[in-house]
């Protein structure tokens, strides 16, 4: 394999204000309930605690949760973890739904390494690139484009283009 080829890929959800997440959903489920901004799952181990008295998989504040619903993905944030079957998150999600939680990728620290783009479906985008805060709009973007610019957003207000994926 080519040293300077992508090793990891993950679909992109758009967001004004939640950074592409690292790749490779560390934690899936499907919510017991959730009401509010709360995600119930019985059968989750967000704390991480395990038997044999070590921590693995813990649920942090800031790590980045797709709660899909059919075709619709809705990207949060983890704004608190309540105990090992609860956490709290950024904006409401209701009912029963699969979920899969990711790490962060420098929404609090600033910092992030960055991803090139793979536009499936033509249109325009709106990006944040990796060191920096100021958005800049690609336009006329046609389908099967690569992108070569490291991004750590792709926001959704001035973005048409669709079938995004981030690749590391």
């Amino acid at each position: 394999m080519a040293s300077n080829q992508p090793t990891q890929a993950l679909n992109v959800v758009v967001s004004d204000t939640i950074n592409i997440p690292e790749p490779d959903a560390y934690i899936t489920g499907t919510s017991s309930s959730g009401t509010g901004t709360t995600i119930t799952d019985g059968s989750a181990n967000f704390l991480g605690i395990t038997s044999n008295a070590g921590i693995s998989n813990k649920v942090a504040v800031g790590d980045v949760v797709y709660v899909i619903d059919g075709a619709t993905i809705t990207i949060v944030r983890v704004t608190a973890v309540t105990n090992n079957t609860n956490i709290v998150v950024s904006a409401s999600v209701t009912g029963t739904k699969p979920y899969q939680i990711y790490r962060s990728n420098g929404d609090f620290k600033n910092v992030s390494e960055g991803f090139s783009l793979f536009v499936g479906g033509a249109g325009n985008i709106a990006v944040v690139p990796a060191c920096s805060d100021q958005v800049v709009k690609l336009e006329n973007i046609p389908d099967s484009s690569f992108i070569p610019l490291q991004v750590k957003r792709v926001n959704s207000t001035d973005t048409t283009a669709t079938k995004i994926i981030a690749l590391r």
